[in-house]
């Protein structure tokens, strides 16, 4: 019996190593401490320091003009020149379009409240974005008819305070400069 009694005394301390761990009484289930010989001096404090900056995070609002320079500046690989065309607002979201006929260029800024217009795409991992504390998605459609194809790709960037989409349909696949329009506009939107 005594294999038996020594298994059930580990099995009492291990559980009052876990009560005390799980904020339970660890003196219902552990000996009192000894009086100690050193000095009363409290221990270092093991608590985080208070945040770098306490001051509210400011409300983001949606761009007014479609000809800003940043934004034209962040799409400018995608539109190649192109003219602006059409701009469509909603409460809570702003598209702004380049391009009549293929290709085409898109840049959706919306406010979190917004339905999303891609939810389904897999996530892109992207350094420059994950350093903003953001999150990425793209996709895309390819239709083929003999032997050309049209490419319809969006990349997407969620993050806690507006959804941004640049989106393309053209002949040609333009997956880094969707990306790089996106980290531009990101870095942007966020500063």
């Amino acid at each position: 019996m005594p294999r038996i009694s020594g298994v059930l005394s580990g099995v009492t301390l291990l559980g009052g190593l876990l009560a005390g761990c799980a904020g339970g009484d660890p003196a219902a289930t552990t000996p009192p401490a000894k009086p100690s010989t050193q000095s009363t001096t409290a221990p270092p404090s093991t608590t985080a320091p208070p945040p770098a900056s306490t001051a509210p995070a400011r409300a983001f609002t949606l761009p007014k003009d479609c000809d800003d320079p940043r934004l034209i500046a962040a799409v400018g690989p995608l539109i190649k020149g192109k003219k602006f065309d059409q701009r469509f607002d909603s409460a809570d979201k702003v598209t702004c379009s380049w391009g009549k006929k293929i290709p085409r260029t898109g840049v959706t800024i919306a406010l979190p409240s917004a339905a999303p217009t891609y939810k389904d795409f897999p996530a892109a991992e992207v350094p420059e974005l994950t350093a903003l504390g953001v999150k990425a998605q793209a996709g895309g459609t390819e239709i083929a008819v003999g032997d050309r194809s049209l490419y319809n790709q969006a990349f997407v960037v969620i993050a806690p305070q507006f959804r941004l989409t640049v989106d393309q349909m053209s002949e040609e696949r333009r997956d880094d400069a969707l990306r790089e329009a996106a980290v531009a506009l990101t870095t942007w939107l966020t500063s």
